[in-house]
């Protein structure tokens, strides 16, 4: 009798120790009123299906946001792909210079979340990778003389990420300057004139209008260079078992709203702040990108799953692309 009250007793405390809160720390430029945070009410309804009642500690500085999730002040993190790589290199991968082309590609991404082969490197003792939020692809704004070819770029100050080697090889493979720079502070360098070509995808630009505010020459170059998304990162020990998978499958069913969203955004820059580069020049960036992405996948930097899972999604979306060439 006394094991069956002991057992019943120890279930009780489990079950209730489950239905406690559970804080994330969330970066959002806009704070509690931004898109990101809008989302993330979603998710926090159906964590509850999980009998987990999550809270947001939302922050506008990223690197704020991470500090207190390092510093266990919450137990999960949205973040960057860019920032979160250190905590899941597969899904921080999803940051790999010129790997995610379109949001297309980013959307039957998100459908394989809950793939076996995909889970089980989205996981570890220590962190579990349990979303994506699609933010859109990053272009090249510039607010210097027209650019029409990559030679162009030759001796022009670009801002890239600390910690973030193929960057900083793309950025010296074509003879630009780089120089740091980190969401806080970006636009305002680019204002300022002290960085002549922003990388951002449109959602990070839709506030401005850019040539009142970043000069006339101010255009966007339609090649994406990168893909920008928000992770999602927990430590897996204070959740109940399965809750990373029952996330994903919320991102999973929600693919398509999601990446609707990212190009809704994409959609709303006005036509004519948009710059096209040749396809000859083109083929010829994708190749130079191509080549330092696999040197980086060979070094172990990038994930080398995640970056031949992604070509193969983007061979089936563009079967004309360099990688996708027999």
């Amino acid at each position: 009798m006394k094991k069956i009250i002991c057992s019943m007793l120890l279930s009780l405390m489990t079950t209730m120790s489950w239905a406690s809160e559970q804080t994330w720390c969330v970066f959002d430029p806009l704070s509690t009123q931004g898109d990101i945070s809008r989302r993330l009410q979603d998710v926090r309804l159906h964590a509850m299906q999980s009998k987990v009642q999550l809270k947001f500690k939302t922050f506008k500085n990223e690197q704020e946001a991470i500090k207190a999730f390092d510093q266990k002040e919450c137990s999960g993190l949205v973040a960057s792909n860019f920032s979160t790589y250190r905590y899941n290199r597969f899904m921080g991968s999803t940051g790999a210079i010129g790997l995610i082309p379109n949001n297309r590609t980013a959307r039957v991404f998100l459908q394989l979340l809950t793939n076996v082969n995909v889970e089980k490197r989205m996981r570890d003792t220590e962190y579990e990778a349990v979303g994506m939020i699609p933010i859109g692809t990053v272009y090249m704004i510039m607010n210097t003389q027209k650019i029409h070819k990559v030679s162009q770029l030759r001796n022009k100050s670009i801002g890239i990420l600390v910690d973030n080697p193929p960057q900083l090889a793309l950025a010296q493979s074509v003879g630009a300057k780089p120089t740091y720079v980190d969401f806080s502070n970006a636009i305002d360098l680019f204002k300022q004139k002290k960085v002549d070509i922003l990388a951002a995808p449109a959602y990070g630009i839709l506030p401005y209008n850019l040539k009142q505010e970043f000069g006339e020459a101010t255009q966007v170059v339609n090649f994406p260079i990168a893909y920008f998304a928000v992770n999602i990162v927990i430590r897996p020990q204070a959740y109940p078992a399965g809750f990373g998978h029952s996330i994903r499958s919320w991102f999973v069913k929600n693919s398509h709203v999601l990446a609707a969203q990212a190009m809704q955004w994409e959609n709303h820059l006005p036509a004519y702040y948009w710059a096209d580069i040749s396809s000859y020049e083109k083929q010829g960036y994708d190749a130079l990108v191509s080549r330092i992405r696999n040197r980086y996948v060979a070094s172990g930097y990038y994930d080398a799953y995640l970056v031949e899972l992604i070509r193969r999604l983007r061979c089936l979306d563009d079967p004309k692309y360099i990688a996708c060439r027999k």
